[in-house]
């Protein structure tokens, strides 16, 4: 699952995904992506930081590690996908685990790289 408020983005990881191939079903933010994750279990799913909020991703991640309601998709990898860092320079810091909040499995800055991406997505899928 691809969870990303940028549509273009959606659609070009969903092409690299599809490419191998993987079945793949997006969101275009927390709204959308709760009640899809719920209803398709997806094997893993690449998360953007920043949407409608800063911290979207962080919380949604937190979220699926941690409550109850996704508690049966709790081993879902996840795997950051944010251009935060391109946006808030090398000083951007924020560390979850420090807040008290569950991180990702992995974290891939914009724009990806195709055979680095779906090397990190086999190596989390094999677990």
């Amino acid at each position: 699952m691809v969870i990303d408020d940028d549509p273009d983005f959606r659609a070009a990881v969903t092409a690299i995904l599809a490419s191998v191939p993987y079945d793949v079903v997006s969101a275009d933010g927390l709204a959308e992506a709760k009640p899809k994750i719920l209803a398709e279990r997806p094997d893993l799913i690449l998360l953007d930081i920043m949407m409608d909020g800063l911290f979207d991703g962080f919380s949604l991640c937190h979220s699926l590690k941690t409550a109850k309601e996704f508690e049966a998709v709790r081993s879902t990898p996840v795997i950051f996908i944010s251009a935060v860092k391109e946006l808030a320079g090398s000083r951007f810091g924020f560390k979850g685990e420090e807040q008290g909040m569950a991180g990702p499995d992995d974290y891939v800055d914009k724009p990806v790289a195709p055979a680095d991406l779906l090397a990190r997505i086999e190596r989390l899928l094999k677990k």
